[in-house]
């Protein structure tokens, strides 16, 4: 038992015994949505760094596997209670040693009643396998997920992307997002990927996930990505916003687009993971004749916005 602990361990500290896996994803149909709905202009999201279903200890080596089932049972409930029509998830297992032998994503989909989710499993190897996931009750139209070149001194990240269809049939683009911890360049870098990969966007966007950052206007690395992308936040500024209580930080963010708006948005206080769940009501703007926009599906082809 020892030795398995510190085998789960090292291959957690020591990045560079960690293979970072291809892109790809998992597709999950399962039980019927149980979401109430918002209203026809509206839809919600949430993110979640699940860390690996280990809950809030203090080293997740150190809590076993049925720490983590129970954790889940826990997620799960949460998920059926605030019922948000997308959920973002970082830290998420697939099938594996480390996971208990079964897929966080596939369970927490059936138990929360999301019909598909899609995950990007960004590190693979020594009985591991997670990364980044979508699930949602809202009619998927592509997905991809990307794993950033990995680094030196940490696990490899990336993120999980999904296309899907919103109220009154619109189409919005929805990315899971996980950041290096250790270091301002890695995350720029790794930021500079997502804007390259929307560069010549055609649809709203959502970004909300892990960022391993706090906004400090103007100057971090998140605010300046956010400022080029053309992408707010709710209440970027606010220092009592926190979703990393160890370190008292937020890092843990949901970026939208112009054609969206924030109808409301809360850091939740429910003690499943070592971050706090974030969750919005997103509203699609109504576009002005200065700012109407072409909007196109999967084929390229304009559709009403």
């Amino acid at each position: 038992m020892i030795r398995r602990l510190l085998a789960i361990t090292a291959a957690l500290l020591v990045t560079g015994c960690v293979t970072p896996a291809l892109d790809g994803q998992v597709d999950v149909h399962d039980r019927l949505s149980h979401a109430k709905p918002h209203g026809k202009d509206t839809f919600s999201v949430l993110t979640l760094n699940l860390a690996h279903g280990r809950g809030n200890g203090l080293h997740q080596a150190l809590q076993g596997q049925q720490t983590a089932r129970e954790n889940l049972d826990r997620i799960a409930a949460f998920l059926r209670t605030v019922g948000p029509d997308v959920v973002a998830l970082q830290e998420a297992d697939g099938p594996s040693t480390w996971s208990g032998g079964f897929d966080h994503v596939v369970w927490l989909a059936g138990e929360s009643g999301y019909p598909w989710a899609s995950h990007g499993a960004h590190v693979r190897g020594l009985g591991l396998e997670y990364g980044t996931a979508l699930m949602s009750r809202l009619e998927k139209t592509g997905r991809r997920s990307h794993t950033f070149p990995p680094g030196l001194t940490a696990p490899p990240k990336g993120y999980t992307h999904a296309t899907m269809r919103g109220p009154r049939g619109r189409l919005v683009d929805v990315v899971s997002l996980h950041l290096d911890p250790m270091g301002r360049g890695r995350r720029e870098a790794q930021l500079a990927v997502i804007r390259q990969h929307f560069a010549d966007r055609a649809r709203p966007l959502v970004i909300m996930g892990d960022f391993n950052a706090q906004w400090d206007a103007g100057s971090s690395e998140l605010a300046q990505f956010a400022d080029a992308m053309g992408l707010s936040t709710w209440q970027p500024d606010a220092d009592h916003l926190i979703t990393f209580p160890r370190m008292e930080r937020r890092l843990d963010w949901i970026l939208i687009s112009d054609e969206l708006e924030f109808v409301e948005s809360e850091i939740h206080d429910d003690v499943l993971s070592d971050h706090r769940a974030v969750s919005a009501t997103l509203r699609f703007r109504t576009a002005s004749p200065d700012r109407a926009r072409t909007f196109v599906d999967m084929r390229g082809l304009p559709i009403s916005p």
